[in-house]
């Protein structure tokens, strides 16, 4: 590979990777935090599904026919919405994207600041090979991801420009 090419090779290798890595950053902010809302739904629905539940056994035992009816129909509402919604299979589903995309972050870094930083012409191949498959890997978490809610985007879009991402040794 000629000198010229190798020059302009890596500045624009270097931004490409820093754009995986950004964009990897959000991503996987952006599921964390809707794995943690979908978690929060699941509590807030299947608590109380539980609690009425058990209440309108208990009621039916007292003979309290009406006020057993009421909280079974609110049971089974409740009950129902949570089976409907499967808010534990979306935090899960974000919780793993999350973990995907901060393992391809983390890739990301250690290829810009270590791999990239030793380079010589010779591995410039070797070095172009792995940048794509790490591209690769992006567009395909990116296909597959289910879509992050828009006050998860928010909400990591404020916490990556308040800089809580960072590990202290990168501040």
């Amino acid at each position: 590979m000629p000198q010229a090419e190798t020059g302009e090779l890596l500045p624009n290798m270097v931004q490409e990777i820093q754009r995986i890595e950004e964009d990897s950053t959000y991503s996987c902010k952006g599921h964390f935090n809707a794995a943690e809302d979908w978690k929060s739904w699941n509590l807030v629905l299947g608590l109380p599904a539980a609690v009425v539940t058990a209440l309108a056994g208990a009621t039916a035992f007292a003979d309290q026919a009406f006020w057993a009816g009421i909280l079974a129909t609110i049971g089974t509402v409740l009950t129902a919405t949570l089976t409907f919604l499967k808010p534990s299979d979306h935090a899960s589903t974000h919780k793993s994207y999350g973990d995907q995309f901060l393992s391809l972050r983390n890739a990301a870094r250690i290829f810009r600041e270590i791999e990239l930083v030793s380079t010589t012409e010779q591995d410039m191949q070797a070095l172009k090979k792995r940048l794509l498959e790490l591209s690769v890997k992006k567009d395909e978490l990116n296909q597959t991801a289910p879509v992050i809610p828009r006050k998860a985007y928010e909400l990591a879009r404020k916490d990556i420009e308040e800089g809580r991402h960072r590990h202290a040794v990168d501040q």
